[in-house]
């Protein structure tokens, strides 16, 4: 008998059943949402990061809604429409 080769390192797995694997969404479906977006994004200190990041844990908000605020406040602040 001859003896069985080793399997390749670079064989494909075999494809999961349809059933197995959840639906995912089209890709176009993510991207329609950021569609007119923009990143407003800066660079701070570990102790402002770590102070946002739990004031908003503790407001049980997330970072981005707790900055849209922070931008309202600041456009009101400078009698401009608060937007955000």
């Amino acid at each position: 008998m001859a003896a069985k080769k080793p399997g390749s390192l670079f064989k494909p797995k075999p494809k999961a059943k349809a059933e197995e694997t959840p639906a995912l969404p089209p890709a176009t479906e993510a991207k329609k949402t950021k569609r007119g977006k923009h990143l407003i994004s800066g660079l701070f200190l570990e102790p402002t990061y770590r102070q946002f990041t739990t004031l908003a844990a503790e407001l049980g908000m997330q970072r981005q809604e707790l900055l849209r605020e922070a931008l309202n406040d600041l456009f009101l602040k400078h009698g401009k429409l608060g937007i955000a």
